[in-house]
């Protein structure tokens, strides 16, 4: 049944509207295509994004714990009164505890464990992780290299630090932090 108006029926009115409604085969392809290359820039730009906070946040952490270190092994050394051992990844000696009391300090650098130790009075933690190089360096009271445990006036620590999360690798460098040895009594 069809009524027709003017030169045109209902019926075939329906059907060139429903032929020209939609959108092709190429027009979805050409969205689609679109689409995807807009998802992949987000996904890209978000991904660096993402890797940008873990350097940030492994810079912060590495700094963070490189001044804890070195605020707790200042301490230490400059209340030390003896020296007894002086190596490149070892250094032990007696510091005044409390008052008139001393107690033994050790600080070991475990290169398998990428680890720097602090014993102190035989309680031991980890101070550092992750150190990917580390040295101490001795100086005796006029500054010259010293590797005798009599003359030791000055320690120098050397360390480089890496961490790696998410395949993200992040180095931070101690390049010099250098300690009086106050309490140490040693002769020119």
């Amino acid at each position: 049944m069809t009524t027709t108006i003017g030169l045109f029926s209902i019926m075939s009115l329906k059907r060139k509207r429903s032929t020209r409604t939609g959108f092709t085969v190429m027009e979805l392809m050409l969205a689609i295509a679109v689409g995807g290359i807009i998802l992949a820039g987000a996904a890209s730009t978000i991904n660096l994004w993402a890797r940008s906070s873990m350097s940030v946040g492994n810079y912060a952490d590495m700094s963070g714990s490189c001044r804890r270190a070195l605020d707790i092994f200042a301490s230490d050394v400059r209340m030390a009164t003896d020296v007894s051992v002086c190596t490149p990844s070892t250094f032990t000696f007696t510091a005044f505890d409390s008052g008139t009391s001393t107690v033994v300090v050790s600080y070991e650098f475990d290169d398998a464990a990428d680890t720097v130790t602090r014993i102190y009075d035989g309680d031991s933690r980890i101070i550092l992780e992750d150190v990917d190089l580390f040295a101490f360096d001795y100086s005796d009271l006029n500054l010259a290299t010293t590797t005798n445990p009599l003359s030791v006036k000055v320690v120098q620590i050397e360390a480089i630090l890496q961490k790696e999360v998410l395949n993200l690798s992040n180095t931070d460098e101690i390049i010099s932090a250098r300690f009086m040895l106050r309490n140490r009594r040693v002769s020119s």
